[in-house]
Order: structure tokens, then sequence, then C-alpha cells
């Protein structure tokens, strides 16, 4: 609907292939682990450098449908990357009975 109104999206990635069929307009692939796609908390450099890259596809891409694949490379791999931070993130710790309860009613559901 933002591309129908005139509005150039781009979205950052690590599913580029599933982007592509739900028909996303333009993806910038990034092999990064999910929860981190700018980068490495506390990198503020390398996280610039990620965002600054994705929004130059903006002008870069010629049509929808494009993907850019971004050069950068996670320092680990991927699969052995601590996905959770150590702590529960507050709106979490704040809903966490809501969250329970949605759970066990899906359960009940089926």
């Amino acid at each position: 609907m933002l591309e129908e109104d005139g509005f150039t999206t781009v979205i950052l990635t690590p599913t580029h292939e599933f982007n592509r069929e739900v028909g996303i307009p333009r993806s910038v692939a990034l092999e990064y682990p999910y929860g981190r796609l700018l980068g490495e908390v506390g990198d503020a450099d390398g996280q610039r450098q990620v965002l600054l890259a994705t929004l130059a596809v903006l002008e870069q891409a010629q049509a929808p449908g494009q993907v850019k694949h971004l050069p950068f490379e996670w320092p680990e791999d991927p699969r052995h990357t601590h996905w959770h931070p150590p702590e529960m993130s507050p709106i979490v710790k704040a809903h966490l009975d809501d969250i329970k309860r949605a759970r066990e009613r899906m359960k009940e559901r089926g």
C-alpha cells in the first residue's frame, strides 16, 4: 500500500527468499542472526554502516523485487550466537502473564 501511494520501501532481512515470495518490493539481505540485524550490541559504527547501506538501496534499486546482498559478515557463526539478551526485555516482563495466558488459550483451542 505504501508503494502504491508513492513511498519507496526497503526491508532489511535475514530471510530474503521468503520476502521475495510474499512480494516485498525491495529487500536487503544480511546473514546476521535474528534480532541482531543491525549488528552487535554496542557496535554503533557497524550498526550505522548497515543502516546507511540499507538506505542506499532506496536510491540504487531500479525496480521493485530486487534483492541487494550486503557484504558485512557476523564475527562468529550465527548458529552459535546467543540471540537473547541476558535479561528479559521490560516490555515482555510487564506483559509476561498476559503472554502465558494467551499461550494457554491457544493450547485449549487446539
